[in-house]
């Protein structure tokens, strides 16, 4: 009886032992299933989080290098963000073509580590170049840096002449009205009553930095409307854009143009037929130091500037603009000039190309 007892016994301890194992495998594969699913957790967000950080850092690069191509030669970064840390470097593609690139940047945070790329291309933009601008004013319809004699038949309808030397009015030489101011002497043996004349006056300054600015402005448009020539013969009678730049001297110009027509060699036309057009710019600007003599037949429409230059108008010549000469002026003959009240000139825009790079492609 005894023995029926144990046995049953020993058969109960036996299941309950059995249950007891099974419940600590079933628990123990439970604890490792969680721990797996905490682990894949905590690397997917990792990983989302490093593919955010190294974004951010790719985001940043592209709007450091989208207004400076050139910094896309050697782009290197490394900063901490967010609980992590992405590096960024750009790596030119110069030997496919000058204008692209690649951004790459690696985001880590935790156990994620990511990398993410992007194409970039740069597609430069035009901007300015239309000729607009603004308009340089001159104090004057004729300012004359030297002595100033006006004699013969010579005409003008100005109303402000200026001379830093000695201004003669002889012959039957006539002016419509105005001043004649000279920092020497102004005479004239019978002056209209209409003239006023003014003698020992402060010089005037003929080349200032503000006309300098003005002239190079007109430079740089044309270079920007590929306008420039090494010599007058290359001259188009309408340049692109309305300014022509001549490095070189006037020889084999024709003299005959709508536009602005600039010359920094020697110059010698004494025929011309220029008309600065509707846009407003000089007609002729000569900067060199050379004696212009304009004869017969010349007729001149707009701005002239000869900030270094001296002028001698002969025979039948006109001037449709207001005037500036560096050295001497003689008028002779009938020449006339006819400023009016036209005493500026329009200064144009240069055309410039800024860097646009975009986004092509995402990795």
């Amino acid at each position: 009886m005894k023995t029926s007892v144990t046995r049953r016994s020993g058969s109960a301890l036996l299941v309950v032992l059995g249950i007891v194992t099974i419940i600590s495998v079933v628990c123990g594969m439970l604890g490792v299933t969680a721990t797996a699913q905490t682990r894949s957790s905590q690397i997917t967000r990792d990983m989302l989080k490093a593919r955010m950080i190294a974004e951010s850092g790719l985001n940043k690069a592209y709007n450091a290098i989208k207004g400076n191509f050139a910094l896309a030669n050697n782009y290197r970064l490394t900063e901490s963000f967010s609980g992590g840390t992405y590096t960024v470097r750009a790596v030119p593609l110069s030997g496919v073509a000058a204008d692209r690139a690649q951004l790459f940047a690696e985001g880590t945070c935790g156990l994620g580590h990511v990398v993410v790329a992007a194409d970039l291309e740069n597609v430069p933009k035009l901007a300015g170049g239309s000729g607009a601008g603004d308009n340089y004013s001159m104090p004057f319809d004729v300012l004359v840096g030297g002595a100033m004699s006006i004699k013969g038949n010579f005409h003008a309808a100005v109303t402000l002449f200026h001379s830093n030397g000695n201004a003669v009015l002889t012959g039957s030489a006539t002016v419509d009205g105005g001043i004649i101011s000279s920092s020497g002497t102004a005479t004239w043996k019978s002056p209209p009553a209409s003239v006023t004349l003014r003698s020992n006056q402060p010089s005037k300054v003929i080349y200032p930095p503000a006309l300098e600015a003005a002239i190079n402005g007109l430079i740089s448009y044309a270079q920007s409307k590929g306008a420039v020539y090494a010599s007058g013969a290359s001259i188009p009678a309408v340049p692109p854009g309305g300014v022509a730049y001549c490095t070189g001297s006037d020889s084999g110009w024709s003299g005959v143009g709508t536009g602005c027509f600039i010359f920094a060699g020697a110059f010698s036309s004494k025929h011309l037929t220029l008309s600065a057009g509707s846009a407003n710019y000089p007609a002729l600007v000569v900067l060199s130091a050379n004696s212009v003599q304009f004869n017969a037949g010349t007729v001149i429409t707009g701005t002239l500037l000869l900030p270094t230059s001296s002028l001698k108008l002969n025979g039948q010549a006109a001037i449709y603009g207001p005037v500036l000469i560096g050295q001497s002026f003689t008028g002779n003959g009938t020449a006339d000039l006819w400023a009016g009240q036209g005493q500026q000139f329009l200064v144009p825009v240069p055309a410039t190309m800024t860097d646009n790079v975009v986004i092509t492609a995402w990795h």
